[in-house]
């Protein structure tokens, strides 16, 4: 078989050229098809309009009379299952723009995600293996991974007209995704033989609807590399028959996750970090993630968010100080062009909302960073300071001692209040330094250095012995905690913003 040529001279191909392009227009094929099968991997071939390549395949062939080739009505492409026939035009193009344009997505650049019938699979090889029968196609050495692909040639066809669309460059990589998934009504039935013959490769039990895929193009290209040509040809139709219809589409638009950190403080006594629902009733009427995240949802457009911070605090616990680093998750966003201006001026309309939350350093990080996060609440410090009753009345002096303490190793377990949703253990965690000064007869103000994930309310009270030493025994008297503040969580993320 000769090589590909120029588009003017592919018209002058050598005599097996001639069989092998008129064997694959009586099986069916589709112009673009035929190209394929002929070895052309030349994009700019494909891109002709159907009216053209169906001129040059019948001239390739010696056909005269093109008024029956690809004519409208006849059945699909046996081999791509029509989608590069009626899915590789302008079109196709324009309604790809409409969903776009309908879900209103504001994006840079954009990728695209096809999708083809599992049973393409099974449809190619079949031919590969007829054609290798009638004309010894392996000898000229181009077998499956030699051919363009269904989804290369629709993309070197619908890519550059795809970008003029919609006003946009195409990347290999980007954070908006326009998915194009087709289906066909048969794939699953002409797969089944593959139950048989290959049955180490499925599972084959019953599974409820959406819960299971049978048939992946992971699975059944296994095993068609695994089963033998002549196996495959006892079981499956070759060249492939042409099928009763066409493929069926559907469109999608997705954008990557959008991911916006800064720092939160918390006034307010009664106010939970998030939606405290119990029974499906609200115990507080709002939260910080409400209050944090209500304009930056109204502005970012996110199909869902989630909301993730350097640890949290209790309802009754004040956040102080610089604030706790915190990031939210905007899934799938609608609009995402956003400049440091406009993030401060987010910052300054959510501060607006209320007195209970403020916001600072608010800014758009990138996926990777959000570790930090995590990492520092593992390894960060944190700074208390919190409002004791002491039984009796304590000197100054007494309180003083606690200054001697440092790196105070406790164990905890498990404290009383939040068993119900945590595990019992018991836990070591270390007091890195601390100092108390007197208010009045019964009352001082502690101040703590601590290790993260130590619980500050029973290191005072001590929880029933369930934490040791605690302050009532360090200072030999029952003591209580009417009121903590976190004054500082010593995590250097997200950067500082001026």
């Amino acid at each position: 078989m000769a090589a590909p040529m120029d588009l003017e001279l592919l018209t002058s191909s050598d005599a097996e050229t001639t069989l092998i392009a008129g064997s694959l227009v009586d099986i069916g094929c589709c112009p673009r098809c035929v190209l394929r099968y002929l070895g052309e991997k030349r994009p700019w071939v494909y891109k002709a309009n159907q009216e053209d390549l169906r001129k040059l395949v019948c001239k390739l062939c010696e056909e005269d009379d093109q008024s029956t080739y690809g004519s409208s009505g006849t059945t699909p492409c046996p081999v791509c299952l029509g989608i590069l026939e009626d899915f590789c035009c302008t079109d196709f193009l324009q309604k790809i723009k409409q969903c776009v344009d309908k879900n209103g997505y504001e994006f840079v650049n954009y990728q695209c995600s096809l999708s083809l019938p599992v049973s393409n699979i099974l449809r190619e090889h079949a031919l590969t293996l007829h054609l290798g029968n009638k004309f010894d196609y392996a000898y000229h050495g181009l077998d499956d991974e030699a051919i363009p692909s269904v989804k290369d040639v629709w993309k070197w066809f619908s890519g550059p007209e795809l970008s003029r669309i919609l006003g946009s460059s195409f990347q290999l990589k980007s954070q908006f995704d326009i998915s194009v998934n087709f289906t066909h009504d048969d794939a699953e039935r002409e797969c089944n033989f593959l139950l048989d013959v290959q049955p180490h490769i499925f599972r084959r039990r019953k599974v409820k609807k959406f819960d299971f895929e049978t048939f992946t193009r992971t699975n059944v290209a296994k095993a068609v590399r695994e089963i033998s040509d002549g196996k495959f040809q006892e079981c499956y139709t070759c060249p492939p028959a042409r099928p009763a219809n066409k493929c069926r589409y559907q469109l999608g638009c997705s954008h990557e996750s959008v991911f916006i950190a800064g720092r939160y403080n918390k006034y307010s006594r009664h106010l939970s970090q998030t939606p405290w629902i119990v029974d499906g009733g609200r115990k507080s009427e709002t939260s910080v993630q409400e209050l944090l995240c209500e304009i930056i949802l109204d502005k970012f457009k996110p199909t869902d968010h989630k909301l993730s911070s350097s640890g949290r605090e209790d309802v009754d616990v004040r956040m102080l100080g610089t604030g706790r680093p915190f990031v939210v998750e905007l899934i799938n966003p609608h609009v995402v062009k956003f400049s440091a201006e406009d993030l401060k001026t987010i910052q300054q309309d959510t501060n607006s909302l209320t007195k209970d939350v403020a916001i600072s350093d608010l800014q758009i990080v990138p996926r990777e960073d959000t570790a930090n996060l995590k990492e520092g609440e593992i390894e960060k410090s944190k700074t208390y300071s919190a409002l004791c009753w002491s039984e009796t009345e304590l000197q100054q002096e007494q309180l003083d001692k606690l200054k001697e303490l440092t790196d105070l190793k406790l164990d905890q377990k498990t404290p009383l209040r939040v068993l119900h949703r945590r595990p019992l253990a018991s836990r070591l965690r270390v007091i890195h330094n601390m100092h108390a000064e007197k208010v009045n007869k019964h009352h001082f103000r502690l101040y703590l250095s601590t290790q993260a994930g130590t619980y500050i309310k029973e290191f005072v009270h001590g929880d029933f012995g369930r934490t040791t030493p605690n302050l009532s025994i360090l200072l030999g008297v029952e003591c209580d905690i009417l009121e903590l503040d976190v004054e500082a969580v010593n995590v250097e993320w997200p950067p500082r913003l001026s």
